[in-house]
């Protein structure tokens, strides 16, 4: 496993433990700080764009592009992968969901 491996690991069990409940919370978290003090102290940050409006010039690509041919009233709904900066270079394009702006 390389360190973008770990980041994407991460930021995933990071999303999910943020769901959980509160109580199952307290140990994951402590590790979830300790592999997030790693990643930072080598360099790494991870970028979502959830409910941001959609850019072509993101460096991300979309999932359900196929329902999507105009893009030009889109939002990002979530972000299934994030972007991975390391050493102040992208490595890692993210992959996002949209929908249209106007939908709740």
């Amino acid at each position: 496993m390389d360190i973008v491996d770990l980041a994407i690991a991460y930021w995933r069990l990071k999303r999910w433990l943020d769901k959980v409940e509160v109580e199952k919370k307290v140990s994951p978290y402590s590790s979830l700080r300790k592999i997030e003090k790693y990643l930072n102290e080598q360099g790494v940050e991870l970028i979502g764009y959830d409910g941001q409006k959609y850019d072509i010039g993101l460096p991300v690509s979309v999932a359900d592009e196929d329902d999507f041919c105009d893009c030009d009233d889109a939002i990002i709904d979530q972000t299934i992968e994030p972007v991975v900066v390391f050493e102040k270079r992208i490595v890692h394009y993210g992959k996002v969901i949209l929908k249209k702006e106007n939908e709740i």
